[in-house]
């Protein structure tokens, strides 16, 4: 089923990511007298690896249920994040509510939000009928096609939701990675990559470079949009109840998000195969770039 066009959608203005004190008022969660959300003290309290890992596991707190995604490697953005898509698109592009954020003295930020009752579809796939597939198929592909409805409250950029860098894990070891003004001024930093360490002589035409369309959209992007991100009911026939882990998510050129999805699993698996190119349109030649650039530059 092919998913219906919506109108676009303006992105609202964000809120202060500066503040590192942060509470959204109007969310379910405060709506019951006299809650408060945790500290970072008793967040820390809980968790079983701070100690051992620079990316310790989100914490979960109960009645009333709270998910606290938290770590030095966490950003406010990711919680700006889905503060607007809830606010913008509503229930079109189901994401946990989020509820406020922390940001302590040792730089650690703390996302406080829904702890949503499902299984990944990672999780539950191998359960699953063909029709239960296509159900869930035709309904990320309505989630997706609702979500590229955003739109840029601003002068059109490609970079984080807060104009800063972009968040993308293939570019993390990377000091400079915009923002950028334009998808071509993008393409040609991107394509640049691989010889970024050659001297002027040992450079070459790169034999890629056109192949990265200029003349494309903007658009909001997931960009780690795998089935462990996507959460589904036990129940039968089975819905998916959010999309999780917007860390990376940002403003892109519109073939990134196909790129990145297929990046996120191995090549033989059923979901890359035969599902993939059915829940977005197909780019086949900038996905083939994309794996030639990250492969150059060691995001493997």
């Amino acid at each position: 089923m092919k998913p219906s066009q919506p109108r676009l959608v303006l992105a609202p203005p964000l809120p202060n990511g500066a503040e590192k004190d942060k509470n959204f008022l109007e969310s379910s969660f405060f709506q019951i007298p006299n809650q408060h959300l945790p500290t970072p003290e008793q967040v820390r309290a809980l968790s079983t690896d701070l100690s051992t890992s620079p990316q310790p596991k989100p914490v979960i707190f109960t009645d009333p249920d709270i998910f606290v995604k938290f770590g030095r490697y966490v950003s406010v953005g990711e919680a700006q994040c889905l503060w607007m898509v809830r606010q913008a698109l509503g229930d079109k592009v189901p994401v946990p509510e989020v509820f406020g954020w922390r940001v302590d003295d040792e730089g650690y930020v703390f996302i406080y939000m829904e702890l949503i009752q499902g299984e990944t579809l990672l999780d539950r796939w191998e359960h699953l009928t063909s029709l239960d597939k296509e159900g869930l198929r035709d309904h990320l592909s309505q989630i997706l096609a609702d979500l590229r409805q955003l739109k840029q409250n601003c002068d059109q950029y490609i970079g984080s939701l807060n104009r800063d860098k972009l968040p993308d894990y293939v570019f993390q070891s990377l000091r400079q990675a915009g923002p950028f003004p334009s998808i071509r001024e993008f393409n040609d930093w991107f394509s640049s990559l691989p010889q970024a360490r050659l001297a002027g002589s040992q450079r070459y035409t790169d034999p890629y470079r056109h192949l990265l369309p200029d003349d494309g959209d903007i658009k909001f992007t997931h960009g780690d949009l795998h089935r462990g991100n996507i959460m589904v009911s036990s129940t039968s026939p089975p819905r998916i109840l959010a999309i999780v882990d917007w860390g990376q998510a940002g403003w892109y050129p519109d073939y990134w998000e196909y790129c990145k999805a297929l990046y996120t699993c191995w090549y033989e698996d059923e979901w890359r195969q035969d599902w993939i190119d059915r829940v977005l349109e197909p780019r086949f030649e900038e996905s083939q770039v994309f794996s030639e650039y990250t492969m150059a530059i060691g995001a493997v």
